[in-house]
């Protein structure tokens, strides 16, 4: 059964069913699917990023899918989501599949190489240069198709002169059709004064008629640079929101990968129960060492990146009662250094009065 049930999932996975994974995942446990591997070693969230299927990865994320998870090659399923990436050049693909996976990465997953030496952050930053390259390419066609346009305005007018130069001679050899009596037939024009006369109109048509053109030229031509100003300027604009963007997901990143790392440490020092004596520098305090304010701003800000409600008021009742002094003196009392003891203590009750006063 476990054969049929791995051919069926890679089977859905390359064919897009969202629906038929998530049937599976009803049927057999989260956990027995998520680690599933090919004959590659490849799971099923290495097979949805590397075919670049957002929606599946998230269903795979959202049931435990483990992004440090490596396949034969050593590649993660961000090396083949960036690489999915960078092969399209769609700048959708870095919201909807590789930002998940980010917030998600921690430090060392993003600085694990696969067989080609290549780390996932080596990757994510020759996608920022494709991004850029492909802008500036968009740039340079919008320059060339312009000069194109311009060019190809210059010879119509070119053409259009020829004509109206062939057309004028063609109506100075009509005036020979006419006879001498069609000539005189004004008594006060003479003939010389006549050609005259139709060769001023004609001249005063031509030049009104190149006047006209030249100012519906001129107005085409603005309508043309306003349009590439405009278009510019919208360029700038994705390219500042792009960025904009980047800066935003950075600082999730950064936050999220000191919240690991903070967790991490009050796991060591908190619950493995070991006899090492702490000093005030061993305690794992929120962030860099600092005043209680500066350590409940950055609790706070671990908070705001859980969505719902409940789970914020969650995480900040379980670090009241990690930092609750009588709390931590059961914990750590018997390992403080005697020299930092104090200051240790005088340290966690700061941080206690900042967590109640916030949660009141």
């Amino acid at each position: 059964m476990g054969k049929s049930t791995e051919e069926k999932l890679f089977r859905y996975i390359k064919a897009g069913k969202l629906h038929r994974v998530r049937s599976l995942f009803k049927k057999y446990k989260p956990s027995y699917l998520t680690t599933i591997v090919d004959c590659k070693g490849r799971s099923a969230l290495h097979a949805s990023c590397l075919l670049g299927n957002d929606a599946i990865m998230r269903l795979l994320l959202k049931n435990g899918a483990d992004v440090g998870v490596k396949d034969s090659d050593g590649n993660t399923a961000l090396h083949f989501a960036l690489k999915y990436a960078t092969e399209t050049s769609r700048i959708s693909a870095f919201n909807d599949l590789i930002v998940p996976l980010l917030n998600l990465c921690s430090r060392q997953v993003l600085d694990m190489k696969n067989s080609d030496g290549k780390t996932a952050r080596e990757c994510l930053s020759q996608l920022k240069r494709a991004y850029y390259q492909r802008r500036e390419e968009a740039e340079a066609l919008r320059k060339r198709q312009w000069r194109t346009e311009m060019e190809e305005m210059s010879k119509q007018e070119e053409e259009l002169e020829w004509q109206r130069k062939l057309q004028f001679e063609a109506g100075q050899e009509d005036f020979c059709k006419y006879s001498e009596e069609d000539y005189h037939e004004s008594a006060h024009e003479s003939y010389d004064e006549w050609v005259e006369r139709i060769v001023r109109e004609r001249r005063q048509k031509k030049a009104s008629s190149q006047r006209k053109q030249q100012k519906e030229a001129e107005r085409k031509r603005y309508e043309r640079q306003e349009e590439a100003r405009k278009r510019t300027k919208e360029l700038e604009q994705e390219h500042e929101a792009y960025m904009t963007r980047i800066s935003i997901e950075r600082q999730k990143l950064k936050l999220a990968a000191s919240q690991t790392e903070y967790e991490t440490q009050c796991q060591i020092v908190f619950d493995s129960g070991s006899r090492t004596d702490l000093s005030f520098t061993d305690i794992p305090w929120p962030g860099e060492l600092g005043d209680a304010t500066e350590m409940i701003n950055l609790i706070v800000k671990w908070s705001e990146m859980i969505s719902e409600e409940e789970g914020r008021k969650k995480f900040l009742k379980e670090q009241q009662v990690r930092w609750h002094p009588d709390k931590f003196l059961q914990k750590c009392g018997n390992r403080l250094y005697t020299g930092d003891k104090e200051g240790i203590i005088e340290q966690v009750k700061k941080l206690s009065q900042e967590i109640n006063s916030l949660l009141d």
